[in-house]
């Protein structure tokens, strides 16, 4: 059917058009105009000058693949995988590095812009990486067998779908995971594991996990299977046994149960077949201004579903920033009296901070997580670091009842940010300061916003609730100009760092200070 656009111009499915690629889109698509209509590219570039064949035409935009080449981009290089058209793991191979992180950098001050209201000229320059290849420190593959056969294929889905494309390289990641997986691989073929069919829900293995130690080349694999806990288990244990006497780098070979359907990967139980539990990791400091104790490094336990960053070398960096913004570049003269770090996972941020604060306050959710990060402040020596195990929702308000001061707020969240009783509990606790760590331009500059605004969605008409005896909610009506919030946080730089090369991903830094919403403290 035909699609009416702006100008007129009407363009259908199949339409070839003649365009100009002109900017790097957030999804990692290339973006550029066809008569008006905005038009999202795969594996374009910036400069391109190109033929598209739109496959996906909307009212207001369409998605197209490049049919043409009328004249390269100056920006393109050889994309290092030979897999890389088909392969959806890495979006941005055929981009030179720098011209990756120059596009990082425009993604993220376009979000603050558009979406935060923000002056872009807070945002740096990104950070590279020195490495921007064989940096992942963990990988996660879904399994397949072919129709008819019982081999092995494990990769990446190519993009946009669910089919399956096998791999034996990724360039991305180390050699050592690269023969962790033809290990693996060869070794449930021997065994005869049929591989998971997300169609008919029939089938063991869905996942083949592993996660490196950077600092002593280790591996732990986790295998994801659509069983209960303890069936198949002799045969389990046969083939942990076949990995470990294999590959001499796998020290621990795990199982986690996933009986549901979807696209979840990991499951809620994660049992040690054979081997080492848990891996160690070590992050040092690289510059001198740094205490003893980073510069010595601090070893982290990570076991199969612990959160760390799949990037050690960039890990290292933006825990350098976080810190500086912290404590400054100067030697520091008092500590901190009271650090929270929410989110913390097992702990690299609250470790990395540990010695310019009195006292450390870790909350995170997982318990798992708790369990390596109360270890790792135990391996470490570190005394003044606490972990809280609940959600940030449920635990951050009992600062407030508690009385306790916070005088620097650590935000880690997920992807999807952080939610709006968060965000009234941040106001409501008024630490002086906030560093906000986001891998999502986007809902870090919506949560910039709101945090500037006082935690007030500036669109939405400022409500109260009325409760009554019973303490239910009666009505909503709408406040008095008297009763908007009086402070805000106003962010004064945002640091992107390179996580995530040959990938549209990128990590941001952003360092806020608490002010009167019409001007500063």
């Amino acid at each position: 059917m035909a699609k009416k656009q702006s100008g007129g111009v009407i363009h259908n499915r199949g339409d070839v058009v003649e365009m100009t690629i002109t900017s790097m889109a957030p999804g990692g698509e290339a973006f550029g105009k066809a008569d008006d209509l905005p038009v999202f590219i795969e594996r374009g570039a910036p400069g391109d000058v190109v033929e598209v064949e739109l496959f996906d035409v909307r009212k207001k935009f369409a998605k197209g693949k490049i049919a043409r080449f009328i004249k390269p981009s100056p920006d393109r290089q050889e994309p290092p995988c030979k897999l890389f058209k088909v392969c959806g793991g890495c979006q941005w191979q055929h981009l030179e590095y720098s011209k990756q992180l120059a596009h990082k950098t425009s993604i993220v001050k376009q979000a603050m812009q558009h979406i935060g209201g923000l002056d872009s000229s807070i945002v740096k320059d990104c950070i590279g990486a020195e490495n921007p290849l064989f940096y992942r420190n963990k990988v996660q593959f879904p399994v397949r067998n072919p129709k008819d056969s019982t081999r092995i294929l494990a990769g990446y889905f190519k993009p946009d779908s669910h089919e399956l494309v096998n791999i034996k390289h990724c360039p991305v990641q180390s050699e050592a995971l690269d023969r962790m997986l033809e290990t693996v691989k060869e070794v449930l073929e021997l065994h005869e594991i049929p591989a998971y069919n997300e169609r008919s829900g029939d089938g063991i293995v869905r996942h083949i996990h592993a996660r490196e130690s950077r600092s002593n080349g280790t591996i732990l694999v986790t295998l994801v299977v659509n069983l209960e806990e303890g069936d198949y288990q002799e045969v389990l244990e046969a083939v942990a046994d076949e990995i470990l006497a294999r590959h001499e780098q796998i020290i621990g070979v795990a199982v986690n149960y996933n009986t549901m359907r979807g696209n979840r990967i990991l499951g809620d139980t994660t049992v040690l077949i054979d081997g080492e539990e848990a891996i160690e990791e070590v992050l040092r400091a690289t510059d001198e201004r740094f205490p003893l104790k980073l510069k010595d490094g601090l070893k982290f336990k990570l076991s199969p579903t612990s959160f760390f960053q799949v990037n050690t070398d960039q890990a290292v960096r933006l825990l350098e920033v976080v810190y500086d913004e912290a404590f400054g570049t100067e030697p520091q003269t008092m500590k901190i009296p009271l650090v929270v770090d929410a989110y913390a996972g097992v702990g690299a941020i609250s470790l990395f901070l540990s010695p310019g604060a009195v006292r450390i306050s870790a909350i995170e959710e997982f318990p798992q997580a708790v369990i390596d990060g109360r270890f790792n402040t135990e391996i470490n020596e570190i005394r003044n670091v606490e972990f809280i195990e609940g959600s940030v929702e449920e635990v951050l308000p009992q600062f407030h009842d508690t009385g306790d001061k916070i005088d620097l707020l650590v935000l880690d969240p997920p992807r999807k940010g952080v939610s709006p009783e968060v965000l009234r509990s941040v106001v409501d606790l008024a630490p002086p300061r906030i560093i906000y760590v986001s891998c999502n331009p986007a809902t870090l500059a919506r949560d910039l916003k709101l945090l500037a605004n006082g935690g007030i969605d500036p669109y939405q008409k400022p409500t109260t609730v009325e409760i009554d005896d019973q303490g239910q909610e009666t009505r909503v009506v709408a406040q008095e100009d008297g009763n908007r919030p009086i402070y805000g946080y106003k962010t004064l730089r945002i640091q992107p760092i390179d996580l995530f090369p040959q990938t549209y991903h990128v990590e941001s830094v952003a360092t806020l200070e608490r002010v009167l919403l019409d001007g500063p403290v």
